[in-house]
């Protein structure tokens, strides 16, 4: 499709007299035209689409951003009024996220596999006035339902919107909303993953994306020169501003993945310079890893566990005798090749966030010679509040908050922040806000230390802690961290709030189980299988042996299957919801409470 040029886009879109073009923009389209006017015919994005790759460049990506800015104020669309965008991750969807404010309008990001019942909560909460969804099947959620009152799918829409010729008194009204743009003016509502009941609408401005952007950049060494490949869902608040606006306003480049099943392919094909991901992609990453060198011969292994030990040396900083040769050869041997397959060759660092990284994971990358820094953050906070970064890394913490963010810990362990990404508050919800906001300060729920260099570690949220009928608090992250840290684990839940002890759901690793210790039958099966159960009574006394008597997990059972997205175990963003995976295996737990056998361990 041929795509008329706007004449002039600095003409088409005055920048605010009080923001000249001078990288002080305060709204977000001012910053997004600002760099487009910059950078020009440069490559923006980078996108599958048929058989092949396609490219938009910074002055193509901001004149189809005008012109579905153009679209919705001609389909009534006021400033102040919320626009549904549903989508996969794509090209429209950046643009349509920038044509939205663009309007005056404020994105109401919902992600694509939620459920109707959810959608349609979202829909009703923001009172959505229009939506752009990719296709029917997506449209039919928001069937029935009196918000939004009219939808758009994206490919129809845009295509009429593109084709159609540059109308000058739309430009002129699109021109005069942006200029009207208040950067302390709603840009978006973003919904809580919905951990624990239905998610909440966080309120967020124009400000709070521009200054926690340029506060980050003050701590990454970002610019024209980075390449990111983006693979996580844009209606995450992770994607959105700390893998997209932050990037875009440091002049960087996109490439946009297939798919997670890609996305190695992908890696190899883009060769990005920064990646940013959460803890199940990469543990995922580990795991194949690991597979294939279940498949080696013993020798080959062996070489592998010596060059991976080697690394990890190296990434301590060891002085011992020997070591720089040593790596020279683990290099050639194992880790130099086996980093490019993985990150593509060029990757300055990975950026790990949105749930803790089991520490099996980060020291693996870290002896590949692979940066993989963990951050900590949250929709409240405009995602990014601390992070570990090239210059400043320490194992096991989400790292140092970003410049302008003060964090302290209240009197019972609660983490709190306040800084220029805080919210609003959270949509239709003032008890909530007035109970999460308090003088100034955002109660973020997590748990945590601050240690005397100021690196922060989190270590379990409040609403997850654990109160046994004896009134002993036990916190489960932990304890799910060390049982996750054996080889053979995929995943884990501890339970036992209101019980008399704490027990524990694993998800074994049975690909590698059946590999390496020579196994037959179904995983249904297998559950009960001596060599299996003695492994992981193994685990369970390691765990045990550094917990108090109250917080000892006193049985385990072992799932056949991993909790997924499928079963609404897992939000989106794939944190485990731990009240739906009781329910789902309610019966196995209580069977090891009220059995007259331990059924996976005797103590």
């Amino acid at each position: 499709m041929t795509v008329a040029m706007v004449p002039s886009l600095s003409s088409a879109v005055p920048e605010p007299a009080s923001a000249p073009r001078t990288g002080k923009c305060q709204t977000i389209p001012a910053v997004f035209f600002e760099q487009a006017d910059l950078y020009g015919d440069r490559d923006y994005i980078h996108f599958f689409r048929g058989d092949g790759w396609h490219i938009l460049s910074w002055a193509e990506t901001a004149e189809r951003t005008l012109r579905v800015a153009c679209g919705l104020v001609k389909a009534g669309l006021r400033p102040g009024e919320t626009v549904a965008l549903m989508s996969p991750n794509r090209p429209e969807w950046l643009y349509c996220d920038l044509g939205i404010m663009a309007a005056g309008g404020i994105t109401v990001p919902i992600y694509p596999t939620l459920a109707p019942r959810v959608v349609n909560h979202i829909a009703t909460d923001a009172k959505t006035r229009l939506a752009i969804v990719s296709n029917a099947e997506i449209a039919g959620k928001l069937q029935g339902n009196p918000y939004p009152s009219e939808v758009f799918s994206m490919d129809e829409a845009i295509a009429q919107w593109e084709a159609s010729a540059p109308d000058e008194e739309l430009m002129c009204e699109v021109a005069t909303r942006l200029q009207a743009l208040d950067p302390e003016g709603v840009a978006t509502i973003i919904y809580t993953s919905g951990t624990s009941g239905d998610p909440k609408g966080v309120i967020l401005t124009h400000r709070h994306f521009v200054e926690v952007a340029r506060s980050t950049l003050e701590v990454f060494s970002i610019g024209p020169e980075d390449v990111l490949l983006s693979y996580l869902p844009y209606s995450h608040v992770m994607e959105r501003a700390s893998g997209t606006f932050i990037p875009t306003t440091a002049g960087a480049t996109f490439w946009l993945a297939r798919s997670l099943d890609t996305l190695v392919d992908d890696i190899q094909i883009a060769r990005p310079t920064i990646m940013l991901g959460v803890p199940r992609v990469f543990e995922k990453v580990y795991e194949a890893v690991y597979d294939q060198v279940r498949k080696q011969s013993i020798h080959r292994r062996a070489i592998f566990r010596w060059a991976l030990a080697v690394g990890a040396e190296r990434s301590r900083g060891s002085q011992i005798p020997g070591i720089k040769l040593r790596t020279r050869i683990a290099e050639g041997l194992v880790l130099r090749e086996l980093r490019k397959r993985l990150t593509g060759g060029r990757l300055r660092f990975f950026i790990s966030g949105g749930a803790p990284l089991n520490e099996k994971v980060e020291e693996f990358f870290w002896a590949l010679g692979v940066k993989i820094l963990q951050g900590w953050g949250l929709t409240e906070a405009t995602s990014g509040v601390t992070s570990n970064t090239e210059q400043g890394h320490r194992y096991r913490t989400v790292g140092l908050p970003i410049p302008g963010t003060e964090i302290r810990i209240a009197e019972d362990g609660e983490l709190e922040v306040r800084g220029p990404g805080v919210m609003v508050g959270y949509l239709n919800q003032p008890t909530s806000t007035a109970e999460t906001l308090v003088d100034g300060w955002l109660q973020t729920g997590d748990m945590g230390f601050i240690d005397k260099d100021g690196f922060l570690t989190i270590t379990d949220r409040k609403k997850d802690l654990i109160k046994t009928s004896g009134g002993k608090y036990v916190a489960p992250l932990p304890i799910e961290s060390q049982i996750e840290n054996d080889r053979y684990v995929k995943s884990s839940i501890v339970v036992g709030d209101g019980r008399p002890y704490v027990v524990a759901l694993i998800v074994p690793d049975w690909q590698a189980l059946l590999a390496d210790m020579s196994l037959e039958g179904a995983t249904a099966t297998l559950v009960a299988d001596p060599c299996v159960r003695a492994h992981f009574e193994a685990v369970m006394d390691g765990v045990n042996r550094g917990q108090a008597s109250f917080e000892s997990v006193k049985y385990f059972a072992l799932l056949p299957r991993d909790f997924t997205e499928e079963q609404d175990e897992l939000t989106p963003s794939l944190k485990k919801k731990r009240r739906i995976i009781a329910r789902h295996f309610q019966d196995v737990i209580d069977e090891m409470y009220f059995a007259q056998k331990k059924p996976d361990a005797q103590r």
